[in-house]
């Protein structure tokens, strides 16, 4: 068994190292960076509450912080993540048209070497949403996923994804 001072000093070796590896792989001042992109969702219905077969809109909001950018959700063979944005199976709900999104910058991306598509700042994507017929009355959430990589110029994160809501209101039939 190892001594009182031998311990503190295998435990201290060990989270040397531990700290010296995240600091490689991030490659940045030896900390993990912070998630650059925050997504929100906010539902917009009318006046009254929805009914089976309605339609409403979903506004799906990233703001991404300086110096990083979110990929369109259109990305040539072989480079970024593009963004996915599902409204998934298992809810009363379902997508209803084509995702609505601001136009992406295009350039040369020098950690994939070839031509992409971004956003920068802030991008809001509108998703067509049905309510089906088994929508029960009263409050409801509507579920949304994201998935997507964020990267700066010289650091790219793993993929993601971030699961939303939105609550709605769903009339008696």
């Amino acid at each position: 068994m190892l001594r009182s001072s031998s311990r503190r000093t295998a435990i201290l070796a060990i989270a040397i190292i531990a700290a010296s590896l995240l600091g490689a792989r991030a490659g940045i001042s030896g900390q993990l960076p912070k998630e650059p992109i925050k997504f929100s969702v906010q539902a917009s219905q009318p006046d009254r509450p929805l009914k089976p077969g309605d339609t409403f809109n979903l506004q799906l909001t990233a703001r991404i912080e300086d110096g990083w950018h979110l990929y369109s959700t259109d990305q040539a063979e072989g480079g970024p993540t593009p963004t996915r944005i599902v409204i998934p199976d298992g809810q009363p709900f379902e997508q209803a048209g084509k995702l609505e999104s601001p136009e992406p910058k295009t350039i040369m991306d020098p950690n994939f070497n070839l031509m992409t598509e971004y956003y920068e700042g802030e991008a809001t994507f509108t998703i067509p949403v049905k309510v089906g017929p088994s929508a029960v009355p009263g409050k409801a959430e509507v579920k949304v996923n994201v998935s997507f990589q964020s990267c700066n110029d010289e650091l790219c994160l793993p993929p993601k994804t971030v699961k939303l809501s939105a609550e709605i209101n769903l009339a008696a039939r």
